[in-house]
């Protein structure tokens, strides 16, 4: 019997408010427009990032 592989995205938030600037991360939450930042309360629109960023992270232990 195969393993079952089931992909899990997590998105990674960062409050836009100067003073605040913390990152948080929730799982499966796919189009939100609108969030509140548990550190400051700032509720604020969504601006999602689309880069790729595997050359950035998929390079850990390479020392060049």
């Amino acid at each position: 019997m195969p393993h079952k592989v089931f992909i899990r995205h997590t998105y990674i938030y960062k409050c836009g408010e100067q003073a605040c600037s913390e990152e948080w991360k929730i799982n499966e939450a796919d189009k939100i427009e609108k969030l509140r930042c548990p550190h400051c309360g700032n509720y604020d629109v969504v601006k999602y990032v689309d880069t790729d960023q595997r050359t950035k992270y998929n390079r850990k232990g390479i020392g060049l």
